[in-house]
């Protein structure tokens, strides 16, 4: 499948990514209950289990998000792939945000799958890639 956002599906979850980045961005964590589904995991890069179960999941954002600023966030190139009833995500990524008096910059590739459940979609499997910031 293409990699543009040419259906409605394909939008549909390009905006939910966008709606699950503007919840913990602007500290409105609950709007994320919605997006996860009650099974959704979050691994390392390395594959090790950092939280399953939506609850969790939203945990560990609230657990950034009071320990972090947020400075800029910035989400683009997003490919979303599609195979029946799940959804291959990833999208690049900067972001600015300061912890303890210092100024972190992270990029890198944000990576979910999602399943449709009903009519919704629903993120059941997160990850982030980072990239070096070494040209």
């Amino acid at each position: 499948m293409t990699s543009k956002l040419e259906t409605q599906d394909q939008k549909k979850i390009w905006s939910i990514l966008q709606n699950i980045n503007n919840s913990w961005v602007n500290d409105n964590l609950e709007k994320l209950n919605k997006n996860f589904h009650k099974d959704m995991v979050i691994v390392s890069p390395n594959g090790r289990e950092l939280g399953k179960g939506r609850e969790i999941c939203v945990q560990s954002y609230k657990d950034f998000t009071n320990q972090a600023v947020i400075k800029d966030f910035k989400q683009k190139d997003p490919r979303i792939d599609i195979y029946g009833t799940t959804a291959i995500t990833s999208y690049s990524f900067e972001m600015t945000y300061e912890m303890n008096g210092i100024t972190y910059q992270d990029i890198g590739r944000d990576m979910f799958v999602f399943i449709l459940e009903g009519s919704n979609w629903l993120a059941v499997w997160r990850t982030i890639l980072p990239q070096s910031q070494d040209k």
